[in-house]
């Protein structure tokens, strides 16, 4: 069966197996993760992580999205995830998203993944717009994006309902030209 496949610099992007379910876990389970993200659970059980495993198949299936297993290709040690997610074909549009292991971040591998999806998403898929959204007290996530070229459209105030707490979100936005002409990704 045919998986899709992708490499960078220093990235090598597939479909998640059944394998990578323990290497998923240790990073979606680390605490620096799930203070600063609106789709990690606080709490992820081997149960739940199979569950997601299955979700995101299924999504595939659908076309509804494609999240994706990041691993450096120098050691094959896995990193995180990166994929298009919430995809919306009547209006060509998807949002980005990723996660990588906190004891990796500020090496410019979440942004190098990243460019790769917006690649992915505007060459292969054909979106017109990919849009990022983060919680505004989650600054690395938004540089990401901004070092993407994505531009910022507004705030949704007290948007996110978490731990009793409401929370505003960033929402950001590429168009595919504005990608192809403007895109200066940095490492």
């Amino acid at each position: 069966m045919y998986q899709k496949q992708f490499f960078t610099e220093r990235l090598f992007i597939r479909e998640y197996q059944k394998r990578d379910l323990d290497d998923f876990l240790r990073v979606v389970r680390q605490p620096e993760i799930y203070p600063t993200t609106y789709g990690i659970p606080r709490s992820y059980s081997r149960l739940r992580g199979k569950w997601w495993m299955k979700v995101i198949r299924d999504n595939r299936r659908l076309g509804t999205a494609f999240e994706y297993a990041v691993f450096l290709r120098e050691t094959g040690y896995y990193v995180g995830n990166v994929g298009l997610i919430n995809i919306d074909a009547i209006h060509h549009h998807a949002d980005i998203s990723y996660y990588i292991d906190s004891r990796l971040t500020n090496q410019g591998i979440a942004t190098e993944a990243a460019a790769e999806m917006l690649r992915y998403g505007f060459s292969e898929l054909g979106f017109q717009k990919i849009n990022g959204v983060c919680m505004s007290v989650n600054p690395a996530s938004r540089r990401v994006m901004e070092k993407l070229g994505m531009q910022y459209e507004g705030t949704l105030r007290q948007d996110l309902y978490k731990d009793g707490m409401y929370y505003d979100l960033d929402r950001l936005s590429i168009l595919r030209d504005e990608f192809y002409t403007d895109c200066k990704v940095e490492k």
